[in-house]
């Protein structure tokens, strides 16, 4: 079934097996032809739907169709989907205002569905013409009788896919009924006859009746979390009688006995998920529209606060289930429905002016709970849901904070967000920050805009980017900011935002463990190097850097990519606090640079060449010296044809009875230093380091000291500088180990080899590296530009044309071609360059998408200089 519009989910009808009845079929067949026409009306455009929404014959076609799902769910559930869209539809219409103007319910991913806007071309979507238009024998009045009846019996529906779709017209039910009511409170439903009113004022009980049933289902289902909770055999029972069995199970799993499968942490929970989903779609339509204080005389939102205000008491069965499925459920669905409950509460007090719910009471406690954990939750859905909550929460306490606040009253050395947070802070800002480097796109996004939003102001950021020092996603520093910024905020919080990174160096979840040491490695760049800020973080440095050397033990290999590079950036910001560990550093250094991973061979020659950068000439010469031991190795590198390696890579008995993984929590784990942790793959069988990839290592370090010592007027260190007699014997030993050929990966070596030689050359500048070093490496490249009988692989063919082409960028095309002639490679390198030129035409033509894009469309990971 296909519920994404109304014509998709009509059109699934007719698509089901077995078949549905002749009489659903008709039916559906008659409303896709109101479509149509409607349509054709609109010149084609679906998504002006008024003309079809507010038809008699479309309404009752409906109501229709929600009445053949007694045998079948299919018709219910299509006709749901249409009543929703109609009533959404009409909100729009009647009320003068979008069901969802503040983003509606978070349910499903950061792509928050929105009702569409009114159009400006239709009468009908006018809200005074569309009153007018609206009579007590209406058939959206007979619709809107008849919806709390089909809500209540089919609110724990056996199919999920109906209880959503109920959810969501719960939503659009409260939103129009409420907007209804309040028109008329205002004094704006005048045009509207006295039956009219009757029956708006006849759907407020209704209303009501609906939110008693979904509390009435929540209650039952809060009570299954209880072991031995056996489910009554009438729905008709009284469900308020305590069900806790008097066997001293309390302690015991949180199962549920009267389950009609298995209840584990992935899969749905019964009805109760999709009950959350509908009270927060309920207490979201409420507050939609604006309710008439007249003790004050003015006009606020959220009318459900006031007619539900003792559900937040501090001992009402609501705010204790609520805060037990946000925070200790097992089940993933029900803990990210919980939080959107507890956003859409916190709206509610934001627009009804409810502070003291916000700012001292039990509800605040409970958020602050949620938060704490939803925010580190293992699955990324709920660290979504909570990241929404927390943005929510977070504006709304700023918002009440600047409404408050005197002049006089003002610290300068304090962030709006401490001085709105309060106590919050020490718990909240870890979380906020690791989440904007967190694995999941969607939290990481989502993370990094909700801090732009809470320390970035727009001002802030243009001057910011003017200077050039706003990185995206970044702490967003300055002196030229109230309370420093978020890089203030996070300095004065260092010691419980260390210990968190800390302890999520540690955590069950590799995807954590990344991000924490990228947040570590932040903290290193950013406060590190702050003339204000680098004496806050010091005495954490210890305890960072002892779980980052923790981190270099992991299975998974971008914790131990990050770990490295994060403790080359800690180097370099305090070199001295590291010292007593360096060593131990230049050890596990020295064996990332031999991984088995290309991307932590090259981030291990970046942390050396940082420890080089940090510790000058005795660091230098250690890296020399394991440079001349390790860029032989590829000489003891087994002989193998290409023919056996390929027989041993596809040889089907190595594959076979092997363990199947997936993305699951209930997957085999991806452990850390030997203890059982969580992940969606297995490295515990692991295949040996092979003597080429130490080679391979040493391309990126000869790099990396080429970059940063080279060159005497722009070295890192005035006292390091890497002379031609200390470099000459290191490269022709380069040269002569990419030439061999006795084992298949040479290829690999030779790939890695084109890819840096060019920055090498940069580095050593034109002149230096054309009269020097170019002879070592001109034949071995034409031969492999030169690949007449296809004995090189594709991807080192394709970096030495790639090398070639820059390499004659830096030396001149003519004078490189006379060098490549001189080894019978002239006709290779025009081919060459044609075929470069060819490309750069082909990317031109498509407008600059390839080489000019990222592969994905959300970019690098923010926050740490590489």
């Amino acid at each position: 079934m296909d519920f994404s519009t109304i014509d998709r989910s009509l059109l699934s009808l007719t698509r089901r097996h077995p078949p549905l009845p002749p009489d659903v079929l008709e039916l559906s067949n008659s409303l896709l032809n109101l479509l149509s026409a409607n349509k054709d009306s609109n010149n084609n455009d679906a998504s002006s739907p008024s003309v079809v929404t507010t038809h008699r014959e479309y309404i009752s076609g409906i109501q229709r169709l929600i009445s053949f799902g007694g045998e079948r769910w299919e018709p219910l559930a299509v006709g749901l989907c249409l009543a929703a869209h109609c009533i959404e539809h009409h909100v729009s219409s009647l009320c003068g205002y979008d069901a969802q103007q503040d983003g509606g319910v978070y349910a499903e991913g950061p792509r928050i569905p929105r009702v569409h806007p009114p159009s400006a071309d239709d009468a009908a979507d006018d809200p005074s013409l569309a009153a007018e238009m609206l009579s007590s024998e209406s058939e959206l009045f007979a619709l809107l009788h008849s919806l709390p009846q089909t809500i209540h019996a089919n609110i724990e529906h056996p199919e999920p896919r109906v209880r959503s779709l109920v959810a969501r017209t719960v939503g659009a039910y409260a939103a129009i009924s409420t907007g209804l009511a309040v028109r008329i409170l205002q004094g704006d439903g005048r045009q509207w006859d006295d039956n009219v009113q009757r029956s708006i004022r006849e759907l407020q009980p209704k209303r009501r009746e609906v939110h008693d049933a979904i509390l009435k289902s929540l209650k039952f289902h809060f009570e299954l979390k209880r072991p031995g909770a056996e489910e009554k055999s009438s729905r008709d029972d009284d469900r308020d009688a305590d069900l806790t069995p008097d066997d001293g199970t309390a302690d015991q799993p949180r199962l549920s006995k009267a389950s009609d499968g298995a209840l584990d942490d992935t899969t749905g929970w019964r009805a109760l998920e999709t009950n959350l989903h509908a009270l927060a779609g309920y207490i979201d339509g409420c507050c939609v529209a604006p309710v008439a204080d007249r003790d004050r005389n003015r006009i606020y939102p959220g009318s459900y606060l006031s007619e539900q205000s003792h559900l937040l008491a501090a001992d009402n069965w609501f705010l204790s289930g609520l805060q037990y499925c946000s925070v200790t459920h097992v089940n993933r669905h029900v803990r990210a429905a919980s939080s959107a409950v507890l956003r859409v509460i916190v709206t509610a007090c934001k627009k009804c002016r409810a502070y003291e719910l916000l700012l001292d009471s039990p509800f605040r406690t409970v958020v602050k709970e949620s938060l704490n954990a939803n925010l580190a939750d293992n699955w990324s859905q709920v660290r979504m849901s909570g990241s929404v909550l927390c943005r929510t929460f977070v504006e709304a306490l700023l918002m009440i904070y600047r409404e408050q606040k005197e002049e006089e009253d003002e610290e300068e050395d304090l962030t709006e967000f401490e001085l709105a947070m309060g106590d919050m802070v020490p718990m909240l800002l870890p979380r906020m920050c690791l989440n904007r480097f967190y694995l999941a796109q969607g939290v990481k996004l989502y993370s990094q805009d909700t801090w732009k939003i809470v320390f970035g102001g727009q001002q802030q950021q243009q001057q910011q980017e003017s200077e050039g020092v706003l990185e995206e996603g970044g702490l967003h520093s300055s002196e030229n900011t109230h309370g420093g910024g978020g890089m203030g905020a996070v300095a004065r919080n260092a010691a419980p935002l260390c210990r968190y990174y800390s302890k999520m160096c540690d955590a069950d979840n590799h995807a954590v463990r990344e991000a924490a040491c990228q947040g570590v490695a932040e903290l290193a760049q950013k406060l590190g190097k702050h003339p204000l800020y680098a004496e806050y973080l010091s005495p954490h440095v210890t305890m960072l850097l002892q779980a980052l050397l923790m981190c270099f033990h992991d299975e998974s290999w971008p914790v131990r990519d990050e770990a490295c590079l994060a403790c080359g950036t800690f180097c370099l910001a305090y070199a001295e606090e590291c010292a007593p560990e360096l060593p131990t550093l230049f050890e596990r250094w020295t064996e990332q640079l031999t991984d088995q991973i290309w991307s932590v061979r090259e981030d291990a020659a970046v942390a050396l060449g940082d420890a080089i950068t940090a510790y000058g000439p005795d660091m230098m010469e250690k890296v020399l010296a394991l440079i001349r031991k390790k860029l032989p190795a590829a000489r003891d590198q087994p002989q193998m044809s290409r023919e056996e390696y390929k027989r041993l890579q596809n040889d089907a008995s190595a594959h076979t009875g092997n363990q199947l993984y997936s993305c699951g929590s209930l997957a085999p784990k991806l452990r850390k230093g030997g203890a059982g942790r969580i992940g969606c793959s297995s490295c515990a069988l692991d295949r040996p380091k092979a003597p080429w990839e130490a080679s391979d290592g040493c391309v990126y370090l000869i790099r990396e000291i080429c970059i940063r010592f080279a060159d005497n007027d722009d070295t890192a260190r005035e006292d390091v500088v890497i002379g031609d007699a200390v470099l000459m014997p290191i490269m022709t030993e380069l040269a002569d180990v990419c030439r061999l050929s006795h084992y298949p990966q040479s290829d690999d070596l030779r790939t890695t080899l084109w890819r840096q030689l060019p920055p090498i050359a940069r580095a050593l500048g034109k002149r230096r590296f054309k009269g020097m070093y170019l002879d070592l490496f001109i034949e071995l490249l034409c031969k492999n530009i030169d690949d007449r009988f296809n004995c090189a692989s594709q991807l080192s063919v394709h970096a030495a044309g790639q090398c070639t082409e820059e390499l004659a960028n830096l030396i001149g095309h003519g004078i490189f071609r006379g060098r490549l002639a001189e080894v019978g490679g002239a006709e290779a390198f025009d081919r060459v360059m044609e075929e470069r030129k060819r490309e750069h035409i082909a990317q031109q033509a498509a407008g600059g998408f390839v080489g000019a894009m990222q592969f994905s469309p959300f970019g690098p990971v923010a926050g740490v200089v590489r």
